[in-house]
């Protein structure tokens, strides 16, 4: 039995906690949670029935628990210090995306890596693991339709999942970096796993335009559940998971329009490759739909890929930002030089979470002993290296040269 701890009481891990409950239970068990938050690691482990001990400091888990193996959620900004802890301890890690923020959090990882190579450590990029990337990278390695020249990839969060982000820490460059690294690491790791190659050079520019205190607004506060304008505003929320959130230290209905809203909504980037490919990549983060664009223009034609989500944006309270009843639209077209019609690719659609990604990583993270073609510390890296090149280029406007720490 591998025996699991939890860093972190997050809606994000409470995905694996209901895979192991369901369907690895017989190989793997929680033993521990721990999270500085007591009010949420109590609504934590009601919600998700875990009778296990709980800790608010992370070295007097370790100490007390015996472990094989931590999970690492908590706030991005943090990752860094868990994982290097675990790693000198030789416990097996899982980080969440993105692996860490900063290029010295990326060193400071590698060298424990480099201490404890023996230890088992992987970055949880699932996206990867969509149907769609996967069939999307055997097209490109099996070259249908020639080498890639340059890719374009357009991704739109519709004003659900996009206000999610700017109600929560993640709107606070200091705990996340921004979006360049929180969301965008996801893309940057699909693009590497589907062109095999990696990031060497980035110019970027972004701008915070539809959230934050420059934004046109009537009202703001700070939380929406104590605000004076719940009322009348129409951008407050007064449902979220209260038995999660069971705190006042940190609730998920933080003002959309705060002053302390430093991050950007919208950014765009054209990123260099080791293998000559240029990509113009793109995020908005208040668009009508949800979803993905993704165009590869190669040697002997066109591959698009297509990955949209549709849903009522106006009735907010009643859609979580990964809501599967919505109406989806996901297909791959290859237009070939010379033809006057495309050829459609079937695509292997699945309605389980986040399209069949979360299956699809969860078997390789739990079989026993684990997938050896999990995204290892080293993805991880590369894919934060090019979000910090990305924030970097956009504050400089400058062009950036990815570190090469790998």
């Amino acid at each position: 039995m591998i025996k699991i701890a939890l860093a972190g009481a997050s809606v994000r891990v409470g995905a694996f906690v209901r895979a192991i409950q369901k369907e690895y239970f017989r190989t793997h068990s929680i033993v521990a949670v721990m999270d500085i938050d007591p009010g949420k690691l109590r609504g934590f482990c009601k919600k998700h029935s875990l009778d296990v001990p709980q800790f608010t400091d992370f070295d007097l888990m370790c100490d007390q628990t015996a472990v094989d193996m931590v999970i690492v959620s908590t706030v991005d900004s943090t990752h860094a210090r868990y994982i290097v802890n675990a790693l000198d301890r030789k416990i097996g890690v899982i980080s969440e995306k993105p692996l860490c923020i900063s290029v010295e959090q990326c060193r400071q990882i590698l060298d424990a890596h480099l201490r404890n190579p023996e230890v088992f450590a992987v970055t949880s990029h699932n996206s990867r693991y969509r149907p769609v990337a996967r069939q999307l990278h055997e097209l490109i390695s099996s070259k249908v339709c020639g080498d890639v020249l340059r890719v374009d990839y357009s991704e739109q969060l519709d004003l659900v999942h996009g206000k999610s982000y700017f109600r929560r820490w993640n709107s606070r460059r200091s705990c996340s970096n921004g979006l360049e690294l929180h969301k965008s690491t996801h893309h940057f790791d699909k693009l590497n796993y589907i062109l095999d190659s990696h990031a060497v050079e980035v110019i970027a520019d972004g701008k915070l335009s539809f959230y934050g205190a420059s934004a046109p607004h009537e009202f703001e506060g700070e939380n929406c559940h104590t605000c004076p304008h719940k009322e009348v505003c129409p951008d407050a929320i007064t449902d979220y998971d209260r038995e999660l959130f069971d705190s006042e230290l940190y609730t998920p209905d933080m003002c959309i329009y705060s002053k302390d809203i430093d991050i950007n909504d919208n950014f765009s980037a054209v990123i260099r490759y080791a293998n000559g490919v240029y990509c113009n990549y793109s995020l908005c983060a208040h668009s009508h739909y949800e979803g993905e664009t993704i165009c590869f223009e190669c040697t002997g034609g066109r591959i698009e890929a297509r990955q949209l989500h549709f849903r009522d944006i106006s009735k907010e309270q009643d859609s979580s930002p990964h809501d599967d009843k919505v109406v989806a639209e996901e297909s791959i077209r290859i237009y070939r030089f010379g033809a006057n019609r495309w050829e459609n690719v079937p695509v292997a659609s699945s309605v389980l979470a986040h399209g069949g990604a979360d299956a699809g990583i969860f078997a390789e993270l739990f079989s026993v002993p684990p997938s050896e073609n999990l995204p290892t510390l080293a993805d991880g890296i590369r894919a934060v290296l090019t979000g910090c090149a990305v924030v970097e280029s956009s504050k400089t406007g400058k062009r950036v040269h990815v570190s090469n720490i790998v």
